[in-house]
């Protein structure tokens, strides 16, 4: 499963490998090819420069934050420079609330099994949220 979510300068990117036990080399070059392959498919991108935020959901799987950075004028080239992060907060807002009455409107998928996900996936939007935390 492959699912895109578009904003208007940035999109989210979600599929289902674990990248999580592997070294940041791998991950990273595993992240160029697979984004790469996938854009030359569907021309999601414009050339230019992206920064490509990865973040690791045991539930989810791997998610792709990707944000325009700068447009080549004279190239046909997208680069993307690949960032490794691990704080990440995922909801799933119900689209019928009443299909669900034992479920909030929005909720904590680290608050539910799997099973529960799978389930509730198909009437639910994703919200992601990447926040910077000031530490």
């Amino acid at each position: 499963m492959k699912l895109i979510i578009k904003s208007e300068n940035l999109y989210y990117l979600i599929i289902p490998v674990n990248l999580k036990e592997e070294k940041e080399e791998i991950i990273i070059s595993k992240i160029k090819n697979i984004f790469l392959k996938y854009n030359q498919k569907y021309h999601l991108l414009e050339p230019g420069f992206y920064e490509v935020d990865v973040y690791h959901h045991q539930i989810v799987g791997t998610i792709l934050s990707i944000e325009k950075i700068d447009t080549f004028d004279f190239s046909e080239e997208v680069d993307l420079r690949v960032i490794i992060k691990d704080k990440i907060k995922i909801y799933l807002r119900l689209i019928d609330p009443t299909d669900f009455p034992d479920y909030k409107n929005k909720i904590d998928i680290d608050k539910i099994t799997l099973k529960e996900y799978l389930k509730l996936i198909e009437h639910a939007n994703l919200i992601i949220e990447t926040k910077k935390v000031l530490t």
